[in-house]
């Protein structure tokens, strides 16, 4: 199972996903010239203004994610 999640509109699209252990997130950068990233406690996207970031999550558990350039963009990676 598998998930995407747009950064679009200083936003991320939708802002929670829920994939089954071992499944993948993609981030898409659909913001024109404006930089986003993808930031959890471990790891990160580095910062980007177009192209993909995915992840495998193989352990359940709920994971946070935002964006450090813009405090709003805040989302959740739900593993079951």
């Amino acid at each position: 199972m598998s998930a995407t999640v747009v950064l679009k509109d200083i936003s991320f699209k939708p802002k929670s996903v829920t994939v089954e252990a071992g499944g993948t997130v993609e981030w898409k950068w659909e913001d024109g010239s404006i930089p986003h990233n993808v930031t959890f406690a471990d790891f990160n996207s580095g910062t980007q203004t177009s192209g993909t970031f995915s992840h495998v999550f193989p352990t359940a558990g709920t994971y946070t994610f935002s964006c450090t350039i813009h405090p709003t963009m805040k989302g959740t990676v739900t593993v079951t």
